[in-house]
């Protein structure tokens, strides 16, 4: 049986508002250095491995900087929670998934936005959207 990771352990302080929300939009701020990617990355994480029909959409201005930000903040994460074993992460293409149910998070750059319409999933619905 695996331990349960304390919340404040994994994320610190200061978060406790946006990481309990359960409103449609929850809008991560703060200065530099404030756990905003960090705790947003944990919270994305938690809640697809919650929620076996959920996929994610990363988004970011630019697709080039997608692997060295959002992409390696995840990694992070994933690994952070102690989950690993359960997730395959590629970077041609640049996704991660979820092996138990294959969920998927997929990564786009804006720099062409016409990659981002009528993205589908295998699996379940597009329920969560990371706008970095």
């Amino acid at each position: 049986m695996e331990s349960a990771i304390s919340l404040k352990e994994a994320v610190g302080g200061g978060y406790d508002e946006f990481w309990k929300s359960t409103k449609r939009y929850v809008v991560c701020k703060g200065s530099r250095a404030s756990k905003k990617s960090t705790t947003a990355a944990l919270k994305l994480i938690a809640r697809l491995m919650q929620m076996p029909l959920a996929n994610a959409l990363v988004v970011r201005q630019t697709q080039a900087t997608l692997k060295d930000s959002c992409y390696a903040q995840l990694q992070w994460a994933i690994n952070r929670l102690g989950v690993d074993k359960f997730w395959k992460m590629t970077v041609n293409p640049l996704q991660m998934t979820y092996m138990p149910t294959g969920q998927k998070i997929i990564f786009r750059g804006m720099d062409d936005s016409m990659k981002i319409t009528s993205i589908a999933v295998e699996k379940g619905h597009l329920c969560f959207a990371w706008l970095n």
